[in-house]
């Protein structure tokens, strides 16, 4: 398997997650589908080292300020931890990890 196509994999799951309610999941499938997306740009970047794990590699790219702003907030949404009320500033995180993917196939082309 390529890495696209384990991007699509966790982004598949993550779907899943959410239409049965299980927001969590949904939550961690889409930091995965980020991370190995962000794994690949490392590898083929390797002066772009963001971190090791899908939370490093959020939180860096959330505070690289080359990064265009859409992405970084997306990223700064995804990585943040649950309220005290397990509330999650991402409110969508299919769509946040989406925003970061897109931004690194763009990269990687």
């Amino acid at each position: 398997m390529n890495w696209l196509e384990g991007v699509q994999l966790e982004l598949q799951r993550a779907a899943e997650a959410g239409r049965i309610a299980n927001f969590g999941k949904a939550r961690t499938s889409a930091r995965r589908a980020v991370g190995i997306a962000v794994t690949e740009l490392q590898r083929r970047l390797p002066e772009k080292l963001y971190g090791r794990d899908f939370i490093g590699q959020l939180r860096g790219i959330a505070a690289d300020e080359s990064i265009p702003e859409t992405v970084r907030f997306a990223a700064d949404r995804l990585q943040t931890r649950l309220s005290t009320d397990f509330e999650s500033p991402s409110r969508q995180p299919i769509e946040d990890a989406k925003i970061i993917i897109d931004f690194v196939i763009e990269r990687l082309q």
